[in-house]
């Protein structure tokens, strides 16, 4: 890491040109000075921090417009689709910036809805699959990575109680395990 805070340093101290601080930050990532799975973490909330935000907290949950745009990648737990409704158990909300990171801890250790939509794909073991084998993947997985973007409470699914529970549009679902 030394070295491309040094090679940043030298860029804007001596000018140097846009090729060669390419080149230098080509040479720092061949040579593994580079953010790695520790750094990508860093933008995860779970629910341990959830439960530290939420400690005290009686508020309905609430979120920006901007948390609305926002991609996220969801770390879940799965119980088999229910049609094209995947029902999960947040374990981690990741690609979180920092401003929006309160907002995310109050997903973090709850439930949700994915929905799978006709452009969702499914991953297993780097494999992209497809119709019946992707159904039988998500159905007999037990943890996944999603890449989703939440919808506005008046498109939220219900629970088995008739509450309310944050729903996501899906773009990507990883199988994990």
């Amino acid at each position: 890491m030394r070295l491309c805070r040094s090679l940043t340093f030298v860029h804007v101290k001596r000018g140097i040109g846009s090729a060669a601080a390419g080149v230098a930050a080509a040479v720092a990532i061949v040579m593994g000075f580079h953010p790695g799975p520790a750094a990508a973490a860093s933008h995860c909330v779970g629910a341990e921090e959830a439960r530290v935000h939420a400690a005290g907290d009686d508020d309905p949950v609430k979120f920006t417009a901007a948390f609305y745009r926002r991609l996220f990648t969801l770390d879940v737990s799965l119980d088999g689709a229910d049609g094209s409704q995947l029902p999960i158990s947040i374990e981690q909300v990741c690609d979180v910036p920092r401003r929006l990171r309160k907002q995310a801890a109050q997903l973090a250790g709850g439930d949700g809805v994915a929905l799978l939509l006709r452009r969702t794909t499914v991953w297993q073991d780097g494999t992209e699959l497809f119709g019946r084998d992707a159904a039988t993947a998500i159905d007999g997985a037990d943890t996944a990575s999603i890449r989703v973007r939440m919808k506005r409470p008046p498109g939220w699914s219900e629970d088995e109680d008739g509450n309310p529970v944050p729903t996501f549009r899906t773009g990507r679902v990883e199988i994990t395990d």
